[in-house]
């Protein structure tokens, strides 16, 4: 984790994390060197995580602002840094996907998107806008269970405590560094009514989620993105 002072602080609220296998090869292919897939029970997994970007704050910042975002994600390595690896990051505000996009080298989309909290059942809906292929997501979801913290070692833990983002562009590894608290992690219901947020990649996912999870919210802060040395 970076030394020098964060640049932004975020909260993230009403998190479902969808993750299925997807064998290692697949999404390896995706996945531009010198990054390596991830993988957990010999298997790469890959998420389609929808939640709610919450008082968004420069450090220096008067005020914040919030949107929505639904991000398609799987999990890399470089030498022994573990990370997250973005397909795509779809949101509801258009500054702010400009931003990510020109600061952070991230895949950011613009969205038309819907929440709705019914007594703890969120109703989400995602629509790509402005690209050929459809990138669409709808469903409602909720806990089920108590959160707890995942153990090390397990499946939750592979999937949710990562502490970087990881982008490799011209064969060079650029490293943003986050920092939070431990998951507190519920098992979670989930119905999936749409969801072609992997068609751009060439996968469809027919399949029930492998892993369902909900996490009410999550408060972080990062740093702006670094070279990576090995």
């Amino acid at each position: 984790m970076s030394t020098a002072p964060y640049v932004m602080s975020q909260v993230w609220r009403n998190l479902l994390f969808a993750h299925w296998r997807v064998p290692a090869d697949v999404l390896q292919k995706l996945i531009a060197a010198p990054l390596a897939v991830d993988t957990f029970d010999d298997s790469a997994w890959l998420g389609v995580v929808p939640f709610r970007m919450c008082e968004i704050r420069g450090r220096l910042m008067p005020f914040h602002i919030d949107f929505l975002e639904l991000n398609v994600r799987t999990y890399v390595k470089y030498g022994e840094r573990r990370g997250v690896y973005f397909f795509s990051l779809d949101a509801d505000h258009a500054p702010s996907v400009w931003g990510a996009r020109t600061f952070y080298g991230l895949p950011y989309f613009r969205a038309k998107m819907s929440y709705q909290n019914s007594n703890g059942v969120i109703q989400y809906s995602s629509k790509r806008l402005g690209v050929g292929q459809s990138a669409d997501f709808c469903a409602d979801y909720e806990a089920t269970g108590v959160p707890e913290i995942a153990e090390p070692g397990s499946l939750q833990h592979f999937l949710t405590e990562r502490y970087c983002l990881m982008i490799s562009q011209r064969g060079i590894v650029h490293r943003t560094d986050i920092h939070h608290a431990p998951w507190q992690l519920a098992p979670a219901r989930a119905n999936i009514s749409v969801n072609s947020m992997t068609v751009p990649l060439s996968l469809t996912l027919t399949t029930p989620p492998d892993s369902l999870l909900y996490a009410e919210e999550m408060k972080m802060v990062n740093w702006l993105p670094s070279r990576e040395s090995y």
